[in-house]
């Protein structure tokens, strides 16, 4: 008889006496799941030459970015201490920006291209 009094769990999150509440967490799980997996696939191809260079110089940016922050800081850390560091990440912004304006003048939708991968 206890054994109905106790509260269910799913992993370490309660899921009430019925299976209602599981198959809800269960749905939540799969939803953050996807969009994970959204997030990790790589942008499209550029669209044109000129986009594949626009693209270019902001990868190769955000390299030289990784490359200057000192080991055991992180990109934050690294911002905090470095005036030099705050203009480039401000120059690839502007360069990002460049790029959406691009591609919504070209008819495009941005959001697929937002993900840049660093070029060392």
């Amino acid at each position: 008889m206890s054994l109905w009094r106790r509260q269910k769990e799913v992993g370490d999150l309660p899921a009430g006496r019925h299976g209602h509440k599981i198959r809800e967490y269960k749905r939540r799980l799969d939803a953050l799941v996807e969009v994970e997996r959204e997030r990790q696939k790589p942008p499209p191809p550029p669209i044109s030459e000129e986009h594949a260079a626009i693209r270019d110089r902001i990868e190769r940016a955000w390299g030289a970015v990784f490359e200057q922050i000192p080991e055991g800081t992180d990109l934050e850390e690294a911002l905090d201490q470095s005036d030099e560091l705050c203009a480039l990440t401000i120059d690839i912004s502007e360069m990002a920006r460049e790029e959406v304006e691009f591609l919504v003048s070209e008819g495009v939708d941005p959001r697929p291209y937002e993900r840049h991968e660093p070029k060392f």
